[in-house]
């Protein structure tokens, strides 16, 4: 550590520098700073003396930053972050937090996951909102981009700058309707492939996991019909002669509202982990801390007393 270097920079400019990557605009930088905009270009000439960079170009949409500037961008903020706590450890009250929450999963979370969720948020912290975001496969390279504050999801490959925490296994199963001519007699794995089977497709994919299973074994299926949403497809499935294949915990908790029969997937199979994971910048941030604590909590006693309730 350079600390004669250290003592002669201005440290000052740092946080106008943090407010310049979040606004990405000299005007809106000089509104949160309560500054002028001449001050605010003085303070960027100066940054870019001290890094001997640019940091900043213009374009019609703002101002971008250099590979520089971005390669700093998470550095600086947990650096502010860390100084911040030095100086006035931050303060969170759940009855009295006013923050704004973006929480990104499938209309299956939503509707099976997220209502316990949902109860403790408006007991504990009333004041808070909170805004669901369409979980698509994308999401999870772009949780800084979009401003995703935490996503429930599978996670196999997550970016080095995503933090995860699993609350709960699943595998799937299939469901059909209960006058299904398979539904009482079950079936074996070259059975299931020859029947017309739906698929959820979330984000446009013309395959699911089953169908790379099914190729390991030199099968194929015949999928008749393809549905964006959850929810959509066991409705209709349950107007049909289709197979749907889905994560268990989708099936226990929706197969009696739809008159579903579920039966185990014809195959071996390692199942997977449900995640909430969430993006590097929100490590110490103490609203995020108890967000995905109490998203935690919730999540992983629902899916545990699913399979509970199928056990019984």
């Amino acid at each position: 550590m350079n600390l004669s270097r250290l003592s002669s920079a201005d440290l000052n400019l740092l946080p106008v520098f943090q407010v310049l990557l979040e606004e990405r605009s000299v005007t809106r930088a000089a509104g949160r700073l309560n500054l002028t905009q001449p001050a605010i270009s003085r303070n960027l000439a100066r940054l870019r003396q001290l890094f001997n960079d640019p940091l900043f170009t213009r374009t019609p949409k703002g101002l971008a930053p250099t590979p520089r500037a971005e390669a700093l961008a998470l550095q600086l903020h947990h650096s502010l972050q860390d100084i911040s706590l030095l100086i006035e450890p931050p303060q969170f009250v759940a009855a009295q937090a006013t923050n704004n929450f973006r929480l990104a999963t499938t209309d299956y979370g939503t509707q099976v996951l997220l209502p316990s969720v949902i109860t403790r948020l408006r007991k504990e912290a009333p004041l808070v909102n909170l805004e669901i975001v369409p979980w698509q496969e994308s999401l999870l390279q772009q949780l800084d981009q979009e401003s995703i504050d935490l996503a429930i999801c599978t996670v196999t490959d997550p970016p080095a700058a995503v933090h995860g925490r699993g609350i709960g296994d699943d595998q799937f199963v299939c469901v059909m309707s209960a006058a299904h001519p398979l539904a009482q007699t079950g079936f074996d794995l070259e059975t299931y492939a020859k029947q017309p089977h739906a698929l959820i497709t979330m984000g446009g994919a013309r395959k699911g996991v089953i169908d790379y299973l099914l190729e390991e074994k030199g099968l194929t299926r015949r999928i008749v019909l393809r549905v964006p949403h959850f929810v959509a497809a066991l409705a209709l499935v349950a107007q049909s002669d289709l197979i749907l294949t889905i994560p268990f915990g989708l099936a226990q908790s929706c197969a009696q509202h739809y008159q579903l029969k579920i039966l185990p997937f014809p195959m071996q199979q390692s199942g997977f982990t449900y995640s909430i994971v969430w993006h590097e910048r929100y490590r110490k941030d103490v609203a995020h801390i108890w967000l995905r604590q109490l998203v935690f909590e919730e999540l992983t006693h629902t899916l545990k007393t699913l399979k509970d309730d199928f056990k019984h």
